[in-house]
């Protein structure tokens, strides 16, 4: 019996140590990101900071022509759009910003809705001289581009959407199971940090089927994530999100654009709610609304496809 006991306590203990090496310094804050050093790797030029009714905002301008300003989702922050900023940068000036409670921006004394993140990016282009452009948004950030639009409908030439959630997300999407248990496990005991696997499983679970994550953005979300008072922030902005999509019909919103609309829907996309002929009915003033399907592709088309994903965005530009 001794010998048994022995065996199991020597097969226990490595694995338990190696648990309590990592859950004691997380829990106690020491593996949080350090904000100067994620400034110097995700912020370098032509990064900038620029004060907004006194929040720091994370932007960034490059290349030239007619002004297009991203609007990344939940989750991420200006730097989901890489690939495309990368394609598009030659003949267009690219506006990508870190909305709060996302990436490098705030904190915010305000708060964190989409109200006051639209609120927000619309002062950031006062700020940056900008008159007008073409906003492309993917996920939550399309209905920062919504409420933007019901804001500053002055300030926007054409809108192109992808991943739209006009309707409360999908609260039956078969989400893996190893996610379930670890937001469980972290909502009970430590709230505050996720393990990178955790985000690279997030990745896989909303990209298309057999998906290669790249390394970037798992170091990302991951990072960003984790730097002090993060996850809080954003929790409650999802919760905000969560309330208002429960209260009104935020897709109602889609009937106030007036401007040409782009809807690129990837059908491998398990968590939005409504269909992509739904949604394109909901542009009901919209004097055009062009939809183009990715049969095979998940939550993040500017990664999975990203040359097709940029050139439908510049054809539909280009026929403005």
């Amino acid at each position: 019996m001794r010998k048994i006991l022995a065996v199991f306590c020597g097969l226990l203990l490595p694995p338990l140590a190696l648990f309590l090496c990592w859950f004691v310094p997380a829990r106690l804050g020491w593996l949080d990101r350090d904000r100067a050093a994620m400034i110097e790797r995700y912020a370098q030029a032509p990064s900038r900071f620029i004060q907004v009714d006194g929040v720091p905002m994370h932007v960034r301008v490059e290349g030239q022509g007619p002004v297009l300003l991203l609007l990344h989702g939940t989750g991420v922050n200006l730097h989901e759009w890489d690939p495309l900023a990368e394609r598009l940068a030659a003949d267009h000036t690219i506006i990508r910003l870190d909305w709060p409670p996302y990436g490098l921006s705030g904190p915010n004394p305000k708060g964190y809705t989409t109200a006051e993140a639209a609120r927000l990016v619309g002062l950031a282009l006062d700020a940056l001289g900008i008159d007008q452009a073409a906003v492309i948004a993917t996920s939550n950030g399309c209905n920062v581009a919504l409420q933007l639009n019901i804001d500053r409908p002055d300030r926007i030439r054409a809108m192109a959407f992808s991943v739209l959630p006009l309707e409360r997300p999908s609260q039956t999407r078969a989400v893996d199971w190893r996610i379930r248990q670890a937001i469980a496990f972290h909502n009970a005991v430590l709230p505050d940090y996720h393990p990178r696997w955790f985000y690279r499983l997030v990745l896989q679970d909303t990209g298309h089927h057999g998906w290669d994550v790249p390394p970037f953005m798992v170091d990302m979300m991951y990072d960003m994530a984790n730097l002090p008072g993060a996850i809080p922030n954003q929790q409650s902005f999802l919760k905000a999100n969560a309330d208002l999509f429960r209260t009104s019909d935020v897709g109602a919103s889609a009937a106030q654009v007036r401007v040409p609309v782009l809807i690129q829907w990837p059908d491998e996309d398990t968590v939005i709610a409504q269909g992509a002929e739904a949604s394109v009915k909901r542009f009901s003033n919209a004097p055009s609304v062009q939809l183009i399907r990715y049969a095979d592709v998940g939550h993040w088309p500017m990664w999975e496809i990203p040359d097709r994903f940029a050139n439908d965005i510049r054809a539909f530009l280009a026929g403005l």
